[in-house]
């Protein structure tokens, strides 16, 4: 007769010694960071390191939210059934609430992350970085899945938000591996990728003028792309010689050189990452009007 291979559950850790001269207490969170489930810094001091995080934004691991309004508590109780004995049936949740004051085009890329089970990060209004750690030495944000619900029109009481729920997947995660950090910068200095818009002003066969836009409206326009950042290609994809004009004062950037011709194409190359910001193209210009 075969011999049952039945793995039981773990007893419950052994207890701790309380002795503490202080108690560390954290600051309420008011952002958080969404990160790839793969996503995660090699040390503390990596995460604690502003260039390591605009990396990761550049490299779309890590995605900078909103600042939130009405933080709230939604745990739910652990399950059980009462019988001889208490049997547990089910873990409670740690569950998290929030709104964000958001204009339309913000709810739009949030709700993009409705349903994704995702690592996040919390900042706290104190300047501290809300993390958990598997090993004592990487770091890593919270497993969470976040639901975006439907943006919520303004009253005379209140402006436009859209809600937020975070449920976590293991309410202990942070309680086993803490982790509470305090870089020397602001959360407000990770602005996410900002959509640039390119639009033909006008072309011919020696020049190509055009604008970069960001912004909900497109009516912030942008100055700051250099002749790097930019990709400009024939009508097989091959790259063309091109000179490249700074923007002049209304940011109306030109190319200059020989042959161009209708259907080539302008765009900028890939993430950009400038000091002040990061910069992602929403599409291809496609030159055309050239007789």
């Amino acid at each position: 007769m075969a011999k049952a291979i039945i793995e039981c559950a773990q007893a419950d850790a052994q207890t701790l010694n309380t002795g503490a001269k202080e108690q560390c207490l954290t600051a309420p969170v008011v952002r958080h960071a969404l990160a790839e489930t793969s996503q995660e810094f090699a040390t503390a001091t990596a995460a604690k390191t502003l260039a390591t995080w605009r990396t990761a934004e550049a490299n779309k691991e890590i995605i900078p939210l909103f600042e939130i309004e009405t933080l709230a508590v939604a745990d739910t109780e652990d399950t059980f059934y009462e019988g001889r004995k208490r049997y547990k049936t089910k873990n409670g949740k740690k569950i998290r609430t929030f709104e964000c004051h958001l204009g339309a085009c913000s709810h739009k890329a949030l709700a993009s992350y409705h349903n994704k089970k995702m690592r996040v990060y919390e900042f706290t209004d104190a300047q501290e970085i809300k993390a958990c750690t598997p090993d004592g030495t990487k770091v890593r944000g919270q497993l969470v899945t976040i639901e975006v619900g439907k943006m919520v029109d303004a009253t005379d009481e209140k402006p436009q938000y859209t809600p937020v729920t975070l449920t976590y997947e293991d309410y202990k995660e942070f309680e086993n591996g803490p982790v509470v950090l305090k870089p020397t910068w602001s959360h407000i200095e990770l602005q996410g990728i900002f959509d640039i818009d390119l639009a033909l002003v006008s072309a011919s066969a020696t020049s190509i003028k055009f604008t970069a836009s960001a912004g909900c409206s497109g009516d912030d326009v942008v100055k700051v792309f250099e002749d790097a950042d930019v990709v400009f290609l024939d009508g097989t994809g091959a790259a063309h010689t091109h000179s490249f004009v700074a923007p002049d004062a209304d940011g109306v950037y030109e190319l200059t050189g020989t042959s161009f011709a209708n259907g080539f194409t302008l765009n900028l190359d890939g993430v950009v990452q400038k000091t002040e910001a990061t910069y992602e193209s929403t599409g291809a210009l496609t030159v055309s009007g050239i007789s």
